[in-house]
C-alpha cells in the first residue's frame, strides 16, 4: 500500500505543477486582454496609421552630414503623415561602380515592388540615376535623388547642396582675416565621379570667383583627401610640405577639417594657419572651441531631408511638379561669437 502511494506522488506533483502553470497563463492572458481592451480596442484613435509610405536609400555611415539628413527625413515624414523606411548601402562600396550599383539597385527594386509612395536616394558616387528615374516614372512613383552638388547630367527632380556658395563663404571669411596676404590651400573631396578637375570643382570655383575681387590673395594649392579615415590628415600634410607659404586651409567636409586640424596641432602652427572647416560634429565643435578651427560652414542636411520628403509627397498628391531644389548652409560659430 505504501509502495503504491509513493508511485502516485510524482503524478500528483506533476499535476499540481501543471495546474499552477495553467493558472499563471490564464492570469497573464487576462491581464494582456484587459490592457489591450483599455488601449487599442477601446481607443482605436490612439493607434497612428500613416497615410504615405516613403523609402529612403542612404549610405550606412556615421558622417554627421547623414545624421542630420536622416533627422530632416524623419521630421518631414512625421509632418506629412508618412511612414519612413530607410535602406542602407555599404559606404565601402561607394566609388566602386559595380558593387554600389548592385546593392543600391537591389534596394531600389524592393522599394518599387513595395509600391511605395515615393523613393529618395542619396546618389552614390559614379552612379547615373537616370535609369532609376525612368523606372520609377514608368510605375508612377515619385523619385527624388539627393546629392552634395547637382551632377552635370541631372535633368530631373532632385535636392542638392550648393558648394559654390560654400566656397564663396569660406574665402570671404579668409579675406576678412588675412586680406591680400591670403595664401590658400584647399582640401577637396575624394569623389572624382563627376570628372571634375581641381579648378572645375564647385567649391573651388566658389573660392576662385571670390578671390578675383581681391588682388594679391591666391589659391596656393588644392589636393583631394583620400578615402581612408586619415585621408584629410595625409592630404593636408602633403600640401603643406609642398607649399609651406600656405596660411589658410579650406576644407570640404568634417573629415578634412579634423585631419587638417590635427596636422596644424602636430606642427605647432595653431594660430599661424587659419582653418575654415565644413559640417558639424562633436570633434569639429571642440576644435572651434579650442581655437584650432576658426569656423565651419555647415551644409543644411536637415533641410535637404525635409525638402526630399516634401517633394515626393507633393508629387504623389499632385500639388507639386518635379523640380530642382538647392539647400543652403550656416556658419558656426555665428559671426561676432566664439574665437
Amino acid at each position: 500500500m505504501k509502495r503504491a502511494a509513493w508511485r502516485m506522488l510524482p503524478i500528483v506533483v506533476f499535476t499540481v505543477a501543471l495546474v499552477a502553470a495553467l493558472a499563471v497563463n490564464i492570469v497573464l492572458a487576462s491581464r494582456s486582454r484587459i490592457a489591450l481592451a483599455s488601449t487599442i480596442l477601446r481607443n482605436p484613435a490612439t493607434v497612428r496609421t500613416a497615410r504615405f509610405h516613403v523609402v529612403a536609400i542612404l549610405p550606412d555611415t556615421v558622417d554627421p552630414f547623414y545624421t542630420h539628413l536622416i533627422e530632416g527625413l524623419r521630421e518631414e515624414s512625421e509632418k506629412q503623415n508618412a511612414a519612413l523606411q530607410i535602406f542602407y548601402y555599404a559606404p565601402t562600396a561607394i566609388g566602386e561602380a559595380s558593387s554600389t550599383s548592385e546593392e543600391v539597385s537591389r534596394w531600389f527594386e524592393i522599394a518599387l515592388r513595395s509600391k511605395t509612395d515615393g523613393i529618395i536616394l542619396f546618389q552614390p558616387k559614379g552612379m547615373d540615376v537616370l535609369q532609376f528615374a525612368k523606372e520609377a516614372d514608368s510605375r508612377h512613383i515619385p523619385f527624388v535623388p539627393l546629392a552634395m552638388d547637382a551632377p552635370q547630367a541631372w535633368t530631373h527632380s532632385g535636392v542638392t547642396g550648393d558648394s559654390i556658395s560654400q566656397g564663396k563663404e569660406a574665402s570671404t571669411l579668409i579675406l576678412g582675416l588675412l586680406g591680400s596676404a591670403a595664401r590658400i590651400g584647399i582640401i577637396l573631396s575624394s569623389d572624382t565621379s563627376q570628372g571634375y578637375a581641381f579648378n572645375e570643382e564647385p567649391y573651388y570655383r566658389g573660392v576662385e570667383e571670390t578671390l578675383k575681387n581681391r588682388p594679391g590673395a591666391a589659391i596656393a594649392a588644392a589636393v583631394r583627401e583620400e578615402e581612408s579615415i586619415l585621408g584629410g590628415e595625409d592630404a593636408c600634410a602633403r600640401m603643406l610640405t609642398e607649399h609651406p607659404d600656405i596660411n589658410a586651409i579650406l576644407c570640404i567636409d568634417a573629415k578634412a577639417t579634423i585631419g587638417a586640424a590635427q596636422v596644424i596641432i602636430d606642427r605647432g602652427n595653431v594660430g599661424q594657419i587659419v582653418i575654415i572647416g565644413a559640417d558639424e560634429n562633436v570633434e569639429v565643435n571642440r576644435l572651434i572651441e579650442r581655437g584650432v578651427v576658426h569656423a565651419s560652414i555647415v551644409r543644411d542636411a536637415v533641410a535637404m531631408g525635409q525638402s526630399g520628403v516634401a517633394l515626393v509627397i507633393g508629387e504623389r498628391i499632385g500639388i507639386r511638379s518635379p523640380e530642382r531644389i538647392s539647400v543652403g548652409y550656416h556658419v558656426i560659430p555665428t559671426r561676432g561669437a566664439g574665437p
